[in-house]
C-alpha cells in the first residue's frame, strides 16, 4: 500500500510524538523533529508509511542514544493485556463459545487495538471495549470459516505478529490451531511498540510455538530488508496470517501468497483500501 496523500498529517504528527517519547531534552527533540520532518520533504509516494517512520525513528535513537524508548510502555502493555486474558479464561469464553474458533480470530483483532503510531489516546478501558465490542461487532471480509478452511487445508502457517500487548491477545487464536504447523514472527529489534523476541517470552509466546523474528526493525514486514532466513520461511509458508495495519501496509501488494488480514481499520486510508469503515474489525484476505 503506497502513500497517500491522507498520510502526510499522521506521518508529521508521529515525528512529533517521537520526539516526545524518545527524550524530554527539548533540544534533541527540535532535533528530531527537524530530521524527521525532511525525510517528508525527500520521500517517495511509492513507498509505505512504516518505511518513511523508520527512518524518522533510526534518527531519534541516533540522536538520544536510546534504543527502545517504548521499552517500558510495552511492559505495562502486556501487563494489561495479560489481566484481561486472564479474566476471559477465569470466565471461559472459549469453553462457552458456540464457535471457539470465531471467538478467537475476534479477541485478536480486538487486540489490534494497542498500537502507538496511531494517535489514539488508549488506555485500559479502551482495550476491554476492544475485546467487548468484539464479541458482538460484524467482522468486515471473509470471516473467520474462511480462514478456519485455510488453516485446514495449509501445512506451514507463518502467523506474523504486530503489537505488544495484542500478542497476548494472538494466544487465543494460536491455541485453536494446528500448533506444529506454525511459526510466529516479531520484530528482529525494537519500534514503537512492536512485538519483539523479548516480548514472545514474556508473555508465553514461546511455549507455545516456535517463534523467530524478521531480521528487522521496522513496523511492518517490508520483504526486502528482512532476512534471508526470514524471506526463506516467508517464501515457503502456503497460509500467512498477518496482524495489524503496518502489516497489511507492507504486504497487501503481495498477491501470489494466500495472506489473511485480521486488524482494527484505525485509519481512513486503509480503510478505503480494504473498502471498510474507520474502526471496523476486518479479517480479509486481499
Amino acid at each position: 500500500m503506497k502513500i497517500s496523500r491522507e498520510c502526510i498529517s499522521c506521518l508529521a504528527r508521529q515525528a512529533v510524538e517521537i520526539a516526545e517519547e524518545a527524550t524530554s531534552n527539548i533540544t534533541m527533540q527540535e532535533e528530531i523533529i527537524k530530521r524527521s520532518l525532511q525525510e517528508l520533504g525527500k520521500m517517495d509516494f511509492n513507498e509505505t508509511a512504516p518505511e518513511i517512520v523508520f527512518r524518522m525513528h533510526q534518527h531519534a535513537k541516533k540522536i538520544t542514544g536510546i534504543n527502545d524508548p517504548y521499552k517500558g510502555l510495552k511492559e505495562q502493555y502486556n501487563e494489561i493485556a495479560k489481566e484481561i486474558y486472564d479474566r476471559i479464561i477465569d470466565e471461559k469464553w472459549l469453553d462457552k463459545a458456540e464457535d471457539p474458533f470465531d471467538m478467537a480470530c475476534r479477541l485478536a483483532i480486538a487486540g489490534n487495538i494497542i498500537d502507538f503510531s496511531v494517535g489514539l489516546n488508549l488506555g485500559p478501558s479502551d482495550i476491554v471495549k476492544s475485546v467487548e465490542d468484539s464479541m458482538k461487532h460484524d467482522i468486515f471480509g471473509v470471516g473467520s470459516a474462511a480462514l478456519q478452511k485455510a488453516v485446514k487445508e495449509s501445512e506451514n502457517i507463518l502467523y506474523i505478529a504486530d503489537n505488544a500487548g495484542e500478542i497476548i491477545f494472538d494466544k487465543f487464536l494460536l491455541e485453536n490451531l494446528p500448533r506444529h504447523k506454525v511459526t510466529y514472527v516479531v520484530k528482529g529489534g525494537p519500534i514503537v511498540n512492536d512485538a519483539t523476541m523479548e516480548d514472545a517470552i514474556s508473555t508465553g509466546v514461546t511455549n507455545l510455538v516456535k517463534v523467530i523474528d524478521n531480521g528487522y526493525s521496522a513496523q511492518g514486514t517490508i520483504l526486502k530488508d528482512c532476512s534471508s532466513s526470514f524471506k526463506e520461511a516467508f517464501s515457503k509458508a502456503d497460509l500467512i496470517i498477518s496482524k495489524g495495519q503496518a502489516n497489511f501496509e507492507t504486504l497487501s501488494g503481495i498477491r501470489d501468497k494466500n495472506i489473511f488480514y485480521l486488524l482494527r481499520a484505525k485509519c481512513s486510508s486503509v480503510a478505503s483500501i480494504i473498502g471498510c469503515k474507520q474502526m471496523d474489525y476486518v479479517l480479509t484476505s486481499y
